[in-house]
């Protein structure tokens, strides 16, 4: 199968480039200006996707079987610096997308957000009506309504939540940015009372791909890891697992004590049927995500003198050779 991924040059679209690559498709990666490497990627593209014309030309070109939507402005703090880019990102370029798919056939697997809701109850289903609190959740939201809309029986919508894994350069994943506060002699103030449910990137990545070889499924899903948990429970996970000493390196704090963060919905715990029933990729607990973790890159020395464990580290294709 021909997939085309745009967002290539993020977090996930990489791993969801190599999710493809490993189940035999074959992928054009599109991304920004910092395209990462992708070890025995078909192609590759540097696309500004807001510039009307340059996706169109593209899907025209490649007929693409399906199309990976992990482009995005993914954070409160981006929206609200670059709300006209946020719209464009977040909303305008979903629906394009969404038309050309349906154009040329395309199946499309669109990534959304958890934080499409407000957080005031949890446990949310796939049914239940977005209540964002941040211009990211109602852009985010937006871009749904437009995939879908457009998209027909073509296209599904995938909102996901926290990623657990590793980063080629080691800075985005949870554990990642931890340990970067950590190895500076930070102690990192974590909520007990704000809830979320991480998901697992290679996971989520296998995910996605699953959802483009299987055109019965369409529509709105949610995908997260099994487990909901505080980010103080996420922290003191971490740091167990690598053999750290979390009342060291965690302080336990409550969100509700901090009346700025009013954009910050409480909990984002999610229902993960009936897609969770339908797939052959299992839902991952927090504890099998945990065992995916690497120490990482920057830190090794740190780590070995605070624990006495020795750092092995292999070399990776496409990051050291």
């Amino acid at each position: 199968m021909k997939i085309v991924v745009t967002g290539a040059s993020g977090f996930l679209g990489r791993e969801v480039c190599l999710a493809a690559l490993r189940r035999g498709h074959e992928l054009l990666a599109i991304g920004g200006t910092h395209l990462p490497s992708i070890p025995n990627v078909h192609r590759t593209m540097h696309l500004d996707l807001t510039i009307p014309g340059r996706l169109e030309a593209v899907m025209l070109d490649e007929f693409p079987q399906a199309v990976i939507n992990c482009a995005a402005l993914p954070t409160i703090h981006d929206c609200d610096r670059n709300p006209d880019l946020a719209d464009k990102l977040n909303t305008e370029v979903p629906r394009r997308m969404a038309q050309l798919a349906f154009h040329v056939g395309a199946k499309l697997v669109h990534l959304s957000t958890d934080m499409v809701f407000d957080g005031e109850v949890g446990r949310y289903q796939h049914t239940d009506q977005p209540r964002p609190l941040s211009r990211y959740g109602l852009t985010k939201a937006a871009g749904e309504v437009e995939v879908l809309k457009y998209g027909r029986e073509h296209a599904a919508v995938i909102r996901t939540t926290l990623l657990n894994g590793n980063h080629p350069r080691g800075v985005r994943g949870l554990h990642e940015r931890l340990f970067m506060d950590w190895s500076a002699g930070k102690t990192t103030a974590l909520f007990t009372d704000e809830i979320r449910q991480p998901v697992g990137l290679t996971n989520l990545a296998d995910v996605t791909v699953e959802l483009c070889e299987r055109p019965n499924l369409s529509g709105v899903y949610h995908w997260a890891g099994a487990d909901a948990l505080s980010r103080y429970e996420i922290g003191v996970r971490i740091a167990e697992h690598f053999g750290l000493d979390s009342d060291k390196f965690i302080k336990a704090s409550l969100r509700s004590e901090l009346p700025d963060l009013a954009a910050r919905p409480r909990d984002l715990s999610l229902q993960l049927h009936p897609l969770a029933g339908k797939l052959r990729t299992p839902v991952q607990a927090f504890a099998e995500q945990l065992g995916e973790l690497r120490i990482p890159r920057g830190c090794e020395e740190w780590y070995e003198k605070e624990t006495g464990r020795k750092v092995v580290r292999l070399l990776e294709k496409g990051i050291d050779f």
